[in-house]
């Protein structure tokens, strides 16, 4: 049985609609024009971070507050095809990442500052593209551009960092998110060391071959040492390290929040998790209450948001004396 692409790539634009109004973006899903549309750069997305919308709404408004000329794009039609990849469809993989690197140069950027870190894996360690304009990963692009950053508010928080350490990429990434988090006023850095069998980016992949019971082990440790060294919070790195560990707010030791919403607070700059909110609450009918708006002005429809919600937010909260608990002891 072939992979339901169309289903996976459906549930990310859909997890968008429940979670942002059209007039709240300001990243496009669609293509440029093929004639062309020069931007400095290119701010490159992928497709996962559409489930954590509050992510690009903050990232957004920091560029805008840099005053950059930039554009922002992900979504399926911009797949690096990393997901093709996984399921044997090398060939297709491939031509999705040249096609995306194609509407790319549509843009004539000077620079791609690239989000996500399973894209910069699969151009870079996976197909060792030589890409026709030098990229970096946003925290690294924002590191360099601190000194243009003026802080509005002191962040009473005491934060340690989750990151990943598989390869250099990823330890630079890391090293530039605990940059801009030291950064920031009233801010103490509570340094813990990482864990490396978390790979190189926490996935249900990553969950799948430790198993749950070790994979949820690990994030408790985690927690548990960032509390112990006196953190309040565990920033997470990536978005996908955010979704899968958000859940663990639940047992009351640490807040778990994505370190640019962080940074971004010193800045003034704040949007709400929503997937969060949902995880922690675990109730079908507030959550679908509270999509309504989102879901009315992008004309979801009702029983497929339900669906979702109830497969997505239900079943793997964290509870207390629940399965999933029990499973995290």
């Amino acid at each position: 049985m072939s992979y339901d692409y169309r289903g996976h790539f459906g549930e990310i634009t859909l997890t968008q609609d429940l979670m942002s109004r059209p007039d709240d973006r300001r990243w496009r899903l669609a293509p440029p024009p093929a004639s062309g549309e020069h931007h400095d750069v290119v701010l490159y997305l992928g497709c996962n971070v559409l489930r954590t919308s509050h992510m690009v709404r903050t990232v957004t408004a920091i560029f805008d507050r840099l005053g950059l000329d930039y554009v922002a794009v992900g979504g399926p039609s911009y797949c690096c095809g990393i997901v093709h990849h996984q399921q044997g469809d090398t060939q297709a993989a491939r031509g999705m990442s040249q096609g995306t690197l194609r509407l790319f140069e549509r843009f004539s950027p000077r620079e791609v500052v690239m989000w996500c870190p399973s894209c910069i894996y699969f151009y870079d360690e996976v197909q060792h593209l030589t890409l026709p304009f030098p990229f970096r990963q946003a925290a690294e692009f924002l590191v360099e551009r601190l000194p243009r950053l003026s802080f509005t508010r002191e962040v009473r928080q005491r934060v340690a960092l989750h990151y990943h350490v598989q390869n250099d990429s990823r330890r630079r990434e890391g090293a530039a998110g605990r940059r801009l988090l030291e950064a920031v006023p009233g801010l103490s850095f509570v340094p813990i060391e990482p864990e490396p069998r978390f790979g190189r980016i926490c996935t249900a992949g990553v969950q799948q071959q430790l198993g749950p019971d070790v994979w949820n082990g690990l994030v408790r440790d985690e927690i548990g040492r960032a509390h112990a060294a006196g953190a309040d919070t565990l920033a997470t790195m990536y978005h996908g390290c955010q979704r899968l560990i958000c859940g663990f707010e639940a047992r009351g030791a640490v807040a778990i929040e994505h370190y640019l919403s962080v940074f971004a607070r010193g800045l003034g700059i704040e949007f709400e998790d929503t997937y969060k909110r949902w995880m922690l609450s675990g109730d079908p009918e507030a959550i679908l209450a509270d999509a309504t708006p989102c879901m009315e002005a992008n004309g979801v429809d009702s029983a497929q948001a339900r669906a979702f919600v109830e497969r997505t937010f239900v079943p793997l909260r964290p509870r207390e004396g629940s399965e999933a608990d029990a499973a995290a002891s």
